[in-house]
């Protein structure tokens, strides 16, 4: 799943919105842009300190009884690296769980933040957490 830069442009505008006036609706243009998002049975989730955190809007999808719909775009092996950076492991914590190298779990570490678009393991472990 991707959303385009005008899409997370009107989120950024929208999670400013509601910081000012976090008592307010939540606006049309915030429900219009999150609409693509949607799946039925799924869950949105918008959390704002995780967006101040990483600089940009963190909105999950949520499906019940199953991974958070962020790790859908892995593969296999990088869902289970990235169930490992969530629950905390090092590099070192996790080549030792796979009987790999260090370098190895480095690669498939910066292929996870890739393909989830995430500059960080920090990010990724608040965006697990976000959808919790």
């Amino acid at each position: 799943m991707t959303v385009d830069a005008e899409v997370v442009d009107a989120l950024k505008n929208a999670l400013d919105d509601l910081r000012e006036t976090p008592q307010t609706p939540i606006p049309v243009s915030v429900i219009e842009a999150l609409a693509p998002l949607a799946e039925r049975g799924a869950k949105l989730k918008i959390d704002l300190e995780a967006s101040r955190t990483i600089g940009a809007p963190l909105i999950t999808v949520v499906r019940e009884g199953g991974d958070p719909a962020f790790l859908a775009l892995l593969t296999p092996r990088q869902k289970e690296v990235a169930r490992l950076i969530i629950a905390g492991k090092s590099n070192r914590e996790i080549a030792k769980e796979f009987g790999i190298s260090v370098a190895t779990v480095k690669d498939h570490v910066h292929a996870v933040l890739q393909r989830l678009n995430l500059p960080s393991r920090r990010a990724v472990m608040t965006a697990a957490r976000a959808t919790q």
